[in-house]
C-alpha cells in the first residue's frame, strides 16, 4: 500500500476552537461509529417520512469555517435528507476536501526508541536508528493485547521545517481501546509529553488530545523531539485486538493554521493475542454425497485474536511456538444421522501457530446431516469446539457462507488487509469475504487515492483461491445526509474490461443514492443499505432502492437487528419507519443478508467479541465471483446473526427469495421448511407481509427440524419470510418470497 494520504484538519474562528476543531474533526466521527456498536432499542412507529433540509441565509454553513460555501444548488439537490442527517458532518467533511496543504504540513519521520512495560521495570525493547540514516527501518516490538507501556518516540522535523506557532499532534489509533493520549492529566492513562532535544524553541501542550505548539522560534529541518506516550504511573494501554503494522499518529501543522496533515514514516508496531482459550474449527457448509472435506482448525483467545498454545505466552507477548504436546481428537456427534468413512479421529498437528490445521475427512455414503466435535487433547485439553452442521445431499445449489461487510486499518477498523482477508479465510473459513473501509473515513481516505485504491484491490484479487475463497473489492459509500451504503465489484481481476472505484459520498456527483446507482450503471457490481434503520444515520428510503444494483439488504451485524423495531435486539437508535420490514410493506424487494462489521480483524467471527454478528448464507451452484454475483440478484440468500445453520424455506416449490404469481383461487399453499439448527429452537415465527402470523414452539431438543404446513394462500403484493430463533440468541431470516399478480 502507499503511504498516508494527508488528513486535512478546518480552520476556526477563536484559538480554542481552532485547535478543538483541528484534533477533533477526523476523531469526532471515529468516535461515533465507536458509539453506534452499543446495542439495544425497541421501537415501534409510524410510515417513513423524510426530514426536509432548511436554513437561514444569515446562519454560516459552517461557523467555524466561515469562507466554507455550499454549491449552490445543493438544497435543490438535497431536498429530503434522513431524519437523523449529520448535516455537520457531511459538510465538515466537504471542507476539509478543499483545504490546501502547508508545504510542511504532515513534513518529517518518527520511529520507536525504547518500550518499557508497566509498571517500569527492565528495558523490554529498544532502536536507535544510525545517525547518518536517513529512513531508519522500522523495527517493531510485538506487546500483548491490552498491555500497559511507555512508549518513547523520536521526532525529526522534516525538509521544510515547523514555523513559531506551529502544531504537532500525537494519536494512537482511535479505536478499541488504546488509551487515549493526552497531555493534560498526568495521573491519566495516556498521559504524553513532549520535549526539544536542542535549545531554542519550548513546545507548550494544548488543551486538547496530545497537541503542542512550538512557541520561541522556529524549528529547523533534522531538530528532534522526544515523545513520551504512557509518561505517568499508569502509562498506556494498547489496543485489545491483535494486529500488525499498528500505527502510532503524528500529525504536522508546520505553519499553524489549523490544516495538518499524518506523517508519513510514523512508529509501528505489533499487537498480539495472549494465550490462546478457544478452539474455532469449520467444515464446508454443504457437500455433495461421499464428497471428501476438510475441517480448519485454529486457536483464538477470548476476543477471537488468532493465538498462541495455551499457557504459552511470555510475559513480553511473544508467544512460545513449540507446539509440543497437543493433539486434536474428532468425534461424531449423538445428533448426526452420517457418520465418517476413517477411522483416524486424533491428529497432531504440524505447526503451532500463524496458520490453521486441515484434517482431512470422508463422510459415510447417503443424504444426511453431519454433526461434528473437536476436542483438544494434551496441553488443548478441555478446549471443544462444535461444528456447524455440514449437510449431505445432491443439489443443483449448495450453501456457502460469506460476510460482505467489514473494516482494516485503513479507516476505522483493526489490522491490514492481507490479515484480514487470512483472518476470513484460514480462521473464520468464509467462502466469500468483502473488504469494505470508508470511502472518506480514518488517516486513509480511499476516495482521493485511485493509486491506493488500486493497490487495496490488487490485494484483494490476490487473495482469491479458485473454487474455494471468493473475494470481492469494494468499499463503504460513507453519506452522512443520505444513510451508509456498501458497494462491491465482482470483476475478475484478470478481466480488462474491469472498472473498479471510489464513488464517494462526498462528490457531489455522487453524493445521492440514484446517483451513485447511475455511476455504478452496467458494472458488475451491487449496493446493500447497512444499519438501515439506525444510528449514525438512517437509510432515506425515500430513494426507491434500485432493483438490479441493489437486490439484498443487511438485515443484522455488530450493530443490532435492521429487520423490525418489535423484534429482540434491533439496531441502536431505530427510527421507526426505518427498518427493513417498513420498507417491504412499502413494496420493495430484497433478499436478506447478515454482514459481521467487523472493525476487530475478526470478519465471520466479530459476534465473539461484541456478542452478535452478522453472516450471509448463499446458495450458488459454483464459487466464483460471477456465480456469486447471480446467487445475490436473484435474492437466493439468508441472514443470520453470526450462526450458521443450514435453512431452505419454499412455497409450492418456489424457494426463498424467489417470485410467485396469486393463486387463482383463494385456498392454502405448501409451506415446507427445514432448518439444520447450532442449538436447539426457541420458536419459529412465519411472518406474512409485516406479520407475525404463526408462532411454532419444537416440542423437542432436537437439532434438525423438517416442517410442512398448509397456510392461507397468498394475495398479490405479499410477502412471506420465516424468522428462527435459537436458545442462546442466535437467530436467521430466510429471504421473502414475493407475490406478484396474476
Amino acid at each position: 500500500m502507499s503511504g498516508h494520504r494527508s488528513r486535512r484538519a478546518p480552520l476556526s474562528t477563536g484559538r480554542e476552537l481552532h485547535i478543538c476543531r483541528n484534533v477533533a474533526s477526523s476523531l469526532q466521527r471515529c468516535v461515533l461509529l465507536v458509539l453506534v456498536l452499543c446495542l439495544g432499542c425497541d421501537q415501534e412507529g409510524p410510515p417513513v417520512t423524510d426530514e426536509h433540509v432548511s436554513i437561514s441565509d444569515e446562519t454560516p454553513i459552517l461557523p467555524g469555517v466561515p469562507w466554507f460555501e455550499l454549491p449552490s444548488d445543493w438544497f435543490e439537490q438535497h431536498p429530503l435528507v434522513s431524519p437523523n442527517a449529520k448535516l455537520e458532518s457531511h459538510w465538515m467533511a466537504m471542507a476539509e476536501k478543499l483545504m490546501p496543504l502547508h508545504a510542511g504540513d504532515g513534513g518529517g519521520r518518527a520511529w520507536l526508541k525504547s518500550v518499557r512495560s508497566i509498571p517500569l521495570r527492565e528495558l523490554e525493547w529498544s532502536h536507535e536508528p544510525p545517525a547518518n540514516e536517513r529512513a531508519p527501518r522500522q523495527k517493531r516490538p510485538a506487546l500483548a493485547v491490552g498491555s500497559r507501556h511507555q512508549f518513547e518516540i523520536i521526532f525529526e522535523v522534516g525538509p521544510e521545517g515547523i514555523q513559531d506557532g506551529g502544531l504537532l499532534f500525537l494519536s494512537a489509533e482511535a479505536f478499541w481501546e488504546w488509551s487515549e493520549a493526552q497531555a493534560a492529566r498526568p495521573t491519566a492513562d495516556g498521559f504524553t509529553t513532549a520535549r526539544l532535544l536542542s535549545n531554542g524553541a519550548a513546545l507548550l501542550p494544548l488543551n486538547v488530545g496530545a497537541g503542542f505548539e512550538v512557541r520561541g522560534g522556529d524549528l529547523l529541518p533534522g531538530e528532534r523531539i522526544e515523545f513520551i506516550y504512557g509518561a505517568g504511573e499508569t502509562g498506556a494501554r494498547v489496543d485489545r485486538y491483535a494486529e500488525r503494522n499498528a500505527e502510532i499518529l503524528i500529525a504536522v501543522d508546520a505553519d499553524g493554521d489549523g490544516m495538518r496533515g499524518w506523517i508519513d514514516d510514523a512508529p509501528r508496531l505489533d499487537i498480539i493475542a495472549r494465550s490462546g482459550s478457544r478452539l474455532v474449527a469449520f467444515g464446508p457448509a454443504e457437500i455433495a454425497p461421499d464428497q471428501p472435506f476438510e475441517i480448519s482448525v485454529s486457536i483464538t483467545d477470548t476476543l477471537g485474536n488468532r493465538a498462541a498454545w495455551p499457557n504459552k505466552v511470555r510475559e513480553s507477548g511473544s508467544p512460545d511456538d513449540s507446539g509440543a504436546g497437543a493433539e486434536f481428537e474428532l468425534v461424531v456427534l449423538d445428533h448426526s444421522t452420517l457418520g465418517l468413512q476413517q477411522s483416524k479421529t486424533s491428529f497432531v498437528p504440524s505447526a503451532s501457530i500463524g496458520l490453521p490445521w486441515l484434517v482431512q475427512c470422508h463422510p459415510s455414503p447417503g443424504n444426511g446431516t453431519l454433526r461434528l466435535q473437536m476436542r483438544g487433547r494434551g496441553v488443548l485439553e478441555g478446549l471443544v469446539s462444535d461444528l456447524p452442521p455440514i449437510v449431505v445431499r445432491e443439489s443443483d445449489a449448495r450453501l456457502v457462507w460469506g460476510d460482505l461487510h467489514g473494516h482494516t486499518a485503513l479507516s476505522d477498523g483493526t489490522g491490514t488487509p492481507e490479515d484480514y482477508l487470512a483472518y476470513a479465510r484460514d480462521v473464520a473459513r468464509l467462502d466469500v469475504i468483502a473488504l469494505t473501509d470508508h470511502d472518506h473515513w480514518g488517516p486513509r481516505p480511499l476516495d482521493d487515492d485511485p493509486v491506493a485504491v488500486s493497490e487495496l484491490f490488487e490485494i484483494i484479487d490476490d487473495a482469491e483461491r479458485s473454487d474455494r475463497f471468493v473475494t470481492l473489492p469494494g468499499y463503504e459509500w460513507t453519506n452522512w445526509i443520505h444513510g451508509h451504503r456498501h458497494v462491491l465489484y465482482f470483476d475478475e481481476a484478470d478481466d480488462e474490461t474491469a472498472s473498479r472505484k471510489i464513488f464517494s459520498a462526498l462528490d457531489p456527483a455522487t453524493d445521492r443514492p440514484d446517483e451513485l446507482w447511475s455511476a455504478l450503471r452496467g458494472r458488475r457490481a451491487l449496493t446493500f443499505a447497512h444499519h438501515s434503520a439506525g444510528e449514525p444515520v438512517a437509510v432515506n428510503w425515500a430513494y426507491a432502492p434500485d432493483p438490479e444494483l441493489e437486490p439484498i439488504t443487511e438485515i443484522a451485524s455488530v450493530h443490532g437487528q435492521s429487520e423490525s423495531a418489535y423484534v429482540k435486539g434491533a439496531v441502536r437508535g431505530g427510527i421507526p419507519g426505518y427498518f427493513v420490514l417498513d420498507t417491504l410493506k412499502q413494496g420493495y424487494r430484497f433478499g436478506f443478508i447478515g454482514s459481521g462489521d467487523s472493525h476487530d480483524g475478526h470478519p465471520g467471527l466479530a459476534h465473539i467479541a461484541a456478542g452478535q454478528g452478522g453472516l450471509a448464507g448463499i446458495f450458488t451452484p459454483k464459487l466464483d465471483r460471477a456465480n456469486i454475483l447471480s446467487a445475490l440478484r436473484k435474492r437466493q440468500t439468508f441472514a443470520t446473526n453470526g450462526i450458521r445453520p443450514w435453512l431452505e424455506v419454499s412455497i409450492d416449490g418456489s424457494h426463498m427469495g424467489q417470485t410467485i404469481v396469486a393463486p387463482e383461487h383463494q385456498g392454502s399453499q405448501l409451506l415446507r421448511i427445514r432448518y439444520e439448527a447450532t442449538a436447539p429452537l426457541e420458536r419459529i415465527e412465519l411472518v406474512r407481509s409485516g406479520r407475525v402470523a404463526t408462532v411454532l414452539i419444537p416440542e423437542e431438543d432436537g437439532l434438525s427440524l423438517t416442517l410442512e404446513r398448509e397456510i392461507p394462500s397468498l394475495a398479490a403484493g405479499d410477502f412471506h419470510y420465516v424468522r428462527f430463533v435459537e436458545r442462546g440468541g442466535g437467530m436467521a431470516w430466510s429471504s421473502p418470497i414475493y407475490v406478484d399478480p396474476r
